[in-house]
């Protein structure tokens, strides 16, 4: 097992390291506790706006100047907003981590945008729904879940881009705002793996990090009760797409849920490749989807598994494929699963995690994920010992608690 070593600054912020020293760089992750779920109606698309113009002007950095330094360094940069978490993620040359936490203090002290940036990157945002949502094919279902799968008060009843109206609305005050409010040092995780010495390593650490104040007063975020969900719905969606497609979703926990592996190994039974129940029996038994799969959407406090499947022919319709996806469902339920299909799974999942495992960015950021939000970073390192312990008896009595009329919400894509 790998070494971790931790340390909270004198402002709040936590500093994670783990030494990896096969490889002469350096990743250095920093993850906020803030995305989609904790905006308001109102400004859906914010936090993901506010992750943009995060690369902008900050404390110390003119526009584009962030990645001027950690290109020319032989640096790499890159970002994800989430429902849950904005997460940044540099990987650099070892000797110039002093640079990398140089930049990420910069922006976590003060992002400066001007209004000029921030009109820039609104309409960079607005351009990329445009051409990925709403002139993309089937590409709308997933704002036609959110509606309908939780209540309008859910911080889940939007998705994490929001949409051409909520970010059009935005304005630069409600982005300084929100970066004021949650780019805080308290609000961090800051996780460092590669060819670096711990001590330096924290000793870097508090010295760009550590005299940065973190806002007065607490953080402000939004609840979440089981309540928020919706179920046994069913919402049909006119688009410009020439078959018919259905996306069966089902509620189930979150991050911490107890059963939180055991869903995501259900939905690689499901889905997972072609060796899965629904290839097997949709494509090649019955011919009825051109494609077909499963996955686990995760998130904080609910997520939902969904099963999809999109006709082959104009012939097959929508209703035929729920039926479809219902009977095998139901099938798995009724004959449960085999020590086979876990073994199977078992080894994807693992195999899948261990690669992520291969590169000090891949470690980085799993172990500020879990530092986050299970408060065990170590826990990154046994997560492969807790997808051995999965079991046909545990996924089939998971099955039977998840897959309920009452947890499903299904999203219908039909030909106009």
């Amino acid at each position: 097992m790998l070494s971790l070593t931790q340390q909270r600054l004198s402002n709040g912020c936590e500093v994670l390291v783990v030494r990896l020293s096969r490889v002469p760089v350096v990743a250095l992750v920093v993850l906020y506790r803030v995305g989609s779920q904790d905006e308001a109606p109102h400004q859906a698309g914010l936090a993901h706006l506010v992750e943009h113009l995060a690369f902008g002007t900050s404390a110390y950095l003119a526009r584009e100047e962030f990645d001027l330094y950690c290109t020319d360094a032989g640096g790499t940069n890159n970002a994800m907003t989430t429902y849950s978490y904005t997460i940044y993620t540099m990987v650099l040359p070892q000797y110039q981590l002093p640079l990398g936490l140089w930049l990420e203090g910069s922006r976590m002290r003060a992002l400066n945008f001007t209004e000029q940036e921030f009109i820039t990157q609104q309409h960079v945002i607005l351009e990329e729904l445009q051409e990925t949502v709403y002139n993309q094919p089937y590409a709308r279902w997933r704002d036609i879940q959110a509606q309908n799968a939780f209540a309008p008060h859910c911080p889940y009843h939007w998705t994490v881009h929001g949409s051409l109206q909520t970010v059009a609305a935005l304005t630069v005050q409600d982005a300084r705002e929100f970066s004021r409010r949650y780019y805080r040092p308290d609000n961090a995780v800051v996780s460092i793996c590669g060819d670096v010495d711990p001590a330096y390593a924290l000793e870097l650490s508090e010295r760009f990090l550590g005299n940065i104040p973190s806002e007065s007063g607490l953080l402000v975020r939004r609840d979440f009760s089981p309540e928020c969900r919706r179920g046994d719905v069913v919402a049909v969606l006119p688009d410009a797409v020439p078959l018919s497609a259905v996306f069966l979703s089902f509620h189930c926990g979150g991050y911490v849920a107890p059963e939180f592996l055991q869903v995501q190994a259900l939905a690689d039974i499901l889905g997972g490749g072609r060796s899965s129940r629904l290839y097997r029996a949709l494509l090649l038994r019955q011919g009825l989807a051109s494609d077909v799969g499963a996955f686990l959407d995760a998130r904080q406090w609910s997520s939902l598994l969904t099963c999809y499947a999109f006709a082959a022919t104009p012939e097959t319709t929508a209703e035929v494929l729920r039926d479809a996806l219902g009977e095998q469902l139901r099938h798995l339920v009724r004959e449960g699963i085999t020590a086979e299909e876990v073994e199977c799974s078992r080894n994807r999942l693992q195999t899948a995690y261990a690669a992520l495992l291969q590169h000090p960015s891949g470690v980085a950021e799993e172990v500020a994920l879990n530092a986050a939000f299970w408060g065990d970073p170590e826990r990154a390192f046994r997560l492969m010992d807790e997808y051995a312990q999965l079991t046909a008896e545990h996924l089939t009595e998971c099955a039977r608690q998840v897959f309920l009329p009452e947890h499903s919400v299904a999203t219908v894509v039909v030909p106009e």
